[in-house]
């Protein structure tokens, strides 16, 4: 995704311009962190000589950290951490829809996620809630 995203927030900024667009942007920070595929992200742009992603813009990062298969877990109830590498979990898949419908919950404006949320998890809410 890394070398994808300046062409794709191109095409995104392009298409808003006529029509409601949003662009999600999924990389896993694997065993680094948050702010690093943030950062990574933000570099592709000035690389390419496009302006910073603004804060009025529908562009979403979601960077959980190991993998996606920790924020499944998490939203499932399931006490995780971000050092544990889960992508081999038995029935992960079918945690799936239940946990789309539990992170919907938890980026409602006024949702206050539980104490067992991991913190890249968290840090996805606001990221969604971009697309007021």
């Amino acid at each position: 995704m890394r070398e994808r995203y300046a062409r794709a927030v191109e095409v995104y900024r392009g298409r808003s311009a006529r029509a409601g667009t949003a662009l999600f942007v999924a990389i896993d920070a694997d065993r680094g962190d948050v702010d690093r595929r943030v950062r990574q992200l933000r570099e592709g742009l000035e690389q390419a000589g496009l302006p910073a992603r603004t804060q009025g813009e529908a562009i979403v990062h979601l960077v959980p950290k190991r993998s996606v298969e920790t924020w499944i877990l998490c939203l499932s109830g399931r006490p995780v951490d971000e050092s544990t590498d889960y992508r081999q979990e038995v029935d992960v898949d079918r945690r799936i829809p239940d946990a789309a419908r539990t992170f919907f919950g938890w980026s409602r404006e006024d949702a206050q996620p539980p104490a067992h949320c991991v913190p890249s998890l968290l840090s996805a809410i606001p990221e969604v809630r971009r697309l007021k």
